[in-house]
């Protein structure tokens, strides 16, 4: 199993109402949510201004997952885990077998 990086956690207390934690883990998987779709929509603009600002759109919601991805992995809300060598390597070569199959 590979190492986790997170920062130190901010603990928060539970209680039946949403806490801070619950709040920006909540927010951080709409945005996630608003950015996916936002990308599809771009795919589907009928026209240039539609699609500029459906883009423009798109950049704030992006920025916005940003920041609070930053501040739920500050507070230790969110944590990383490092992959093993191995499953890096497998990747890479199921990566390739892809690449190689679409330049024939």
């Amino acid at each position: 199993m590979g190492t986790k990086v997170e920062c130190e956690k901010v603990e928060v207390m539970q209680t039946k109402e949403m806490n801070d934690r619950d709040l920006v883990v909540d927010l951080l998987s709409s945005l996630k949510s608003i950015t996916t779709n936002t990308a599809m929509a771009l795919t589907e603009a009928s026209n240039d201004k539609l699609h500029k600002q459906i883009f423009e759109f798109f950049n704030e919601v992006k920025d916005n997952q940003a920041e609070v991805y930053e501040l739920a992995w500050n507070y230790g809300w969110y944590s990383l885990e490092e992959a093993e060598e191995t499953k890096i390597k497998q990747k890479k070569k199921d990566l390739q077998t892809k690449l190689d199959e679409l330049n024939k």
